[in-house]
């Protein structure tokens, strides 16, 4: 038997026809459908990770992925191989060879996502896959100040339905926040260690309540200590999420 190669993949993909990346029974997932790929083209039984979950309808720029195979493909050839089996909507970016011991979930430093707000009267039909589409007056000003308030080590257990155990279970520390204008779009950006179910929907969600004036500065700045999911905002819809990268 040939020595097994540790193989890393970088994917982009439009999820709206996915449920998320991580495989689920019965419904179509990325994670599956590049699973399923690289198994037919190895001819061997195959266990994909992922850098993270994404939220269903959610869409990638550069998630990270490794497996562990014997085939003797080389690492260059993987691109094109798999591409080759996949729906348009996933492609493969690169493939590499790396050390046995990397984990793309374990030894992920760091995520970036961005929410994108379209807020024009009409949106335009090519933005609709992936942008939030919300016509109403916000206090931009504002809502720039609050997402400053995101940096740090937080509990964030106001911004996630998941129910977890531990003292620490919803702390995570954010590198870096910020919401930037863009004539009729805004875009909400955030760099953290980790994230909880529905975290950066949930935050974008919070910060549009506080840019409506549903919601003053003080309770905003409340929810940390508070944790009550029941006091943030709703969550923002999935499309217009997207993660952009992850840093090793």
């Amino acid at each position: 038997m040939t020595t097994p190669r540790n193989i890393r993949l970088t994917l982009a993909f439009d999820g709206t026809a996915y449920h998320g990346w991580q495989i689920q029974a019965g419904q179509p997932t990325v994670q599956g459908v590049v699973r399923d790929a690289i198994r037919r083209i190895a001819g061997e039984d195959v266990s994909l990770i992922g850098s993270g979950r994404t939220d269903s309808g959610t869409h990638a720029r550069r998630l990270a992925a490794n497996f562990v195979t014997h085939s003797r493909i080389e690492a260059a050839s993987w691109t094109r191989a798999i591409n080759s089996l996949l729906p348009q909507d996933i492609r493969i970016l690169s493939a590499r060879r790396v050390p046995l011991e990397f984990h793309a979930r374990h030894d992920a430093r760091s995520k970036i996502y961005r929410y994108q707000i379209y807020r024009g009267r009409i949106l335009p039909p090519h933005l609709m896959r992936e942008h939030y589409h919300y016509p109403y007056p916000l206090d931009i000003a504002l809502m720039e100040k609050a997402s400053r308030l995101f940096v740090g080590e937080h509990d964030f257990a106001s911004f996630t339905p998941a129910k977890v155990s531990g003292a620490k279970a919803t702390v995570r520390r954010i590198f870096q926040c910020n919401l930037k204008k863009q004539r009729s779009r805004l875009c909400f950006s955030v760099e953290g260690n980790g994230f909880l179910q529905y975290m950066v929907r949930n935050m974008v969600g919070t910060l549009l309540e506080l840019g409506r004036g549903r919601m003053t500065l003080s309770q905003f700045e409340d929810l940390f200590r508070k944790r009550d999911r029941t006091l943030a905002g709703s969550t923002a819809p999935a499309h217009g999420l997207v993660l952009i990268r992850v840093r090793y």
